[in-house]
């Protein structure tokens, strides 16, 4: 008897899991030919090399900028042949060509470590800053209070946004590329998503919880601070902030509405659309409709948070954002972004693992 979900059956679902993954391998491998040629171009000395500190001038916050531009122009052209590489091994064991370039496990190891790098260590806060105020200047330009002089996406922004996707990019395609060989090669796949799935619907829960409770604490500070309350800060701070205090509001609201949606993954309303939405109402949501965000949204932030806690190991907070040591509000809650990160990012790999296996939320 076959297995069925709100969308069907489950060799259904994995055939349609397969042809969205499968495609993460040919972009990642354009990323890795493009980045390649232009660490090359930017190594000789091109313009427009995103490690040069008169292309970014915010030197100390992206590690590309602490490297410098010779350097961090050989990173990218290394990390842009890696990829090459790996791209090859992949498409030459899945035609089961007799020459492969790198071990299984090699390969996925390597796989790995290069998306972690190019999703969450080589960008900084400024990409969360961007993707989260976008929305809010649209609303300001609408109604004309939008001020004139700021730049969200210039090209360091967008570089960092280009690394990032290609790292999730690699990730799903080492996850498809494993999974390849652990699953499909096997009778018990099926079985064996369905056992990973329970796994994960407890551990999940868990993330889910944790990656719901830690934004909620530097929203708390953040609207003290709109409401002119100098919580975890001096009142001398507070002044200097002046109207961004509204900014960081602003940022915290997008953080409280994350969070209520982080609540759908493990929630029936994250599997089926609810009564109350004309039109789609009681439709299965599709997967990639919780997952997509959810990733990007863990990746953006733990990249941010991991910024904030090199600054602070080395003692550059201060160099680079209003406020001291003293002004614990200002600070301790950036540190918990990688947790928040690394919680909402397992939260939605269980929620992933669920819906592959056509479990319903909340079975363990």
């Amino acid at each position: 008897m076959t297995a069925t979900t709100i969308d069907g059956p489950v060799h259904t679902r994995s055939r349609s899991h397969r042809r969205w993954q499968a495609r993460a391998l040919p972009v990642a491998a354009a990323w890795s030919l493009a980045y390649l040629g232009l660490g090359i171009a930017w190594w000789a000395g091109a313009a427009g090399n995103p490690a040069d500190p008169s292309v970014d001038d915010a030197v100390g916050l992206s590690l590309l900028t602490v490297w410098g531009a010779t350097t961090g122009a050989a990173m990218l052209t290394a990390v842009g042949g890696l990829g090459l590489v790996l791209a090859a091994t992949m498409v030459a064991r899945r035609r089961r060509v007799p020459i492969a370039l790198l071990p299984p496990r090699m390969t996925t190891v390597l796989g790995i470590a290069l998306a972690v790098a190019l999703a969450v260590l080589l960008p900084d806060f400024r990409l969360i800053a961007a993707i989260a105020y976008t929305p809010i200047l649209l609303v300001l330009t609408l109604f004309g209070g939008a001020p004139g002089d700021v730049t969200l996406w210039p090209w360091p922004v967008v570089n960092m946004a280009v690394l990032s996707l290609a790292g999730l990019a690699w990730f799903v395609a080492v996850v498809e590329d494993a999974g390849r060989r652990r699953w499909e090669a096997a009778d018990d796949g099926r079985d064996r998503i369905g056992h990973m799935s329970g796994v994960a619907a407890r551990w999940g829960r868990r993330a889910t919880g944790l990656a719901v409770v830690l934004p909620l604490g530097y929203a708390v500070t953040r609207y003290a601070w709109a409401l002119g309350i100098p919580l975890g800060v001096s009142p001398e701070l507070l002044d200097e902030l002046g109207k961004g205090v509204y900014a960081g509001a602003g940022l915290a609201t997008l953080g409280v509405l994350g969070a209520v949606l982080t609540l759908g993954l493990v929630q029936q309303w994250g599997e089926v659309f609810p009564r109350w939405m004309i039109g789609v109402r009681g439709r299965p949501v599709p997967v990639g409709l919780a997952v997509v965000p959810a990733s990007i949204v863990s990746v953006v932030v733990t990249s941010a948070g991991l910024m904030f806690v090199r600054l602070g190991i080395t003692g550059r907070f201060a160099e680079n954002f209003p406020g001291g040591t003293s002004d614990v509000a200002a600070w301790l809650p950036e540190m918990f972004w990688p947790l928040w990160g690394a919680a909402l990012a397992a939260a939605t790999y269980a929620y992933w693992l669920r819906r592959r296996a056509g479990a319903p939320a909340g079975r363990s």
